[in-house]
């Protein structure tokens, strides 16, 4: 079966999920453009993301179910190729909420999930919607003194720098393969988060963290939007 095509905002969505993520970016404020160009990838993989959002400089991807590992290739070989923050939605949009030091947390949930790809794994352009604050610290001051433990005759350069950390990535991936068989995990994707959600920062910027946002702010408005949203006969409600 196939989704039935849905217009909202002048736009015809090939599913009603697309549609209600262009409800959530209405409430938000954010300007988007729906699947503005085609691209042919670097790995000769042709690509049309859903959409392209300006005032976060990211792509944003929308799937129903799981993404395949095809799902998320194209989507790290955009990234790699634009060097653009993409988002790969799944799932319906749905959150759960937990009580914590007197606030409401809320935080995708039942297969929802929002994975976030930035290049590869040694890349350092700044993305605007993310910090990679965790990814930051592991190259810069966690991973080097283990692999100058493990590798005492390699010379690692001093300086952070994109050939600095692709050095301590092959390292890395040397020793994981050469311990387990298999490939570090932590690389397969590059630059990788497996689930980030929708948050306001401490200056009222909207982007992506690894954290739960507040329902007292927009954002769960806007998801609250998006997932009550109604579209008859394909037309917007």
């Amino acid at each position: 079966m196939q989704p039935i095509e849905t217009i909202y905002g002048g736009c015809r969505f090939r599913s009603r999920l697309e549609a209600r993520w262009a409800v959530f970016f209405d409430k938000l404020g954010i300007q988007w453009q729906y699947e503005p160009e085609g691209y042919k990838l670097s790995s000769g993989q042709s690509y049309l993301p859903d959409f392209w959002l300006p005032p976060l400089d990211c792509w944003f991807e929308v799937k129903g179910p799981e993404p395949t590992e095809l799902d998320r290739k194209k989507a790290h070989d955009l990234s790699v190729d634009s060097k653009k923050l993409v988002v790969l939605a799944s799932g319906q949009i749905k959150t759960n909420t937990t009580d914590f030091k007197n606030y409401e947390w809320e935080w995708p949930s039942d297969g929802f999930r929002m994975e976030l790809f930035a290049g590869r794994a040694w890349d350092i352009w700044v993305t605007k919607a993310f910090t990679h604050a965790m990814w930051n610290w592991t190259l810069e001051t966690d991973l080097p003194p283990f692999i100058s433990e493990q590798f005492p005759n390699r010379e690692i350069p001093l300086i952070d720098n994109e050939n600095r950390r692709q050095i301590l990535v092959e390292l890395d991936e040397a020793y994981y393969f050469n311990k387990y068989g298999k490939r570090h995990p932590r690389y397969e994707w590059g630059r990788y988060e497996d689930q980030v959600n929708w948050v306001i920062g401490k200056n009222g910027e909207i982007g992506f963290a690894l954290e739960p946002n507040d329902r007292k702010t927009i954002i769960s408005d806007a998801y609250s939007a998006a997932k009550k949203a109604r579209f008859e006969h394909g037309e917007s409600g």
